[in-house]
């Protein structure tokens, strides 16, 4: 028993300076990394001026440098087969936890595309499943929004792969629209023309494409007509307040409403006819 332990202690005196060795071989690359994430992972984020990608490229070479350091320490140990081991099993662990976090792995998947598709920016507005919003943030998991009530919203990164998105704010051009109703006495054209001169003297509404009115429907009580003009919120999509041009829209119906009481264009009224049909067997009964 005691030639046994003799030998167990004469082979970890000789495996020693490789033990040491590869503790050394370790702490190097982990530093290694560490200084790599710190150090060159910053001049990524501020050359690439994207956080998803550049911390994902850091994150990876940072683990990368780790494994690596951990191979070669095994190999200097005289742990080649352990090493091999761990990097045939790499594969077959992969697969297992992909089934058993497969939600974590779709989101993560869907954000690196995201990242390198790019479909919105950090600040855009944008629509998944009736979930509209500012974006806030967006990592390799989950995009955060934050709507105009204020509220912050979470989702999924694979919700928005899978899902129909809607971007407010790709190109900055924004159409806008409401319906006006007149009395059917006021003249069409004159009221489009008030509206019109509205529209190109509001520095907020583009002159192209031209703003347009449109008679829309001619009822019993009223002619309808639909006010379309266009905004740039590029330069306002940050503001709550400004949100799709919800400000400009509720202040130019403000604007065109007063326009209209001043030159006397009515707004609609419904005109009810009451009729009083005489009784014929009353008169007949009174005269008897």
């Amino acid at each position: 028993m005691s030639k046994i332990f003799n030998d167990i202690f004469s082979d970890l005196g000789a495996m020693l300076p490789n033990i040491t060795t590869g503790i050394i071989v370790i702490i190097i690359f982990i530093l290694l990394g560490k200084l790599f994430y710190y150090f060159v992972g910053k001049r990524i984020q501020r050359k690439w001026k994207d956080s998803i990608i550049s911390n994902f490229v850091s994150e990876a070479t940072k683990w990368a440098f780790y494994i690596f350091g951990l191979v070669i320490a095994l190999n200097i140990i005289g742990f080649g087969g352990i090493a091999s081991s761990l990097i045939a099993g790499a594969g077959i662990s992969a697969i297992i936890f992909g089934f058993a976090f497969k939600d974590i792995g779709e989101n993560f998947l869907a954000g690196i595309i995201l990242a390198l598709k790019r479909p919105f920016e950090i600040g855009d507005i944008i629509e998944v499943e009736g979930h509209k919003g500012n974006v806030r943030d967006l990592d390799l998991r989950i995009t955060h929004l934050r709507n105009v009530e204020g509220k912050d919203i979470y989702i999924p990164n694979s919700s928005i792969i899978k899902n129909t998105l809607i971007n407010y704010t790709k190109d900055g051009f924004l159409r806008i629209n409401f319906m006006i109703g007149i009395a059917p006495e006021c003249s069409i054209d004159k009221t489009r023309n008030l509206i019109l001169d509205y529209l190109a003297q509001n520095k907020q509404v583009l002159k192209s494409p031209a703003p347009n009115v449109i008679v829309q429907e001619l009822g019993e009580f009223t002619t309808d007509m639909q006010v379309l003009f266009w905004v740039d919120i590029l330069a306002n999509k940050k503001l709550p307040d400004s949100y799709l041009g919800h400000n400009i829209r509720s202040k130019a119906i403000t604007d065109i409403k007063e326009i209209l009481d001043t030159n006397n264009i009515e707004l609609p009224s419904q005109v009810i006819e009451h009729k009083m049909y005489r009784d014929n067997t009353f008169d007949i009964k009174n005269k008897e």
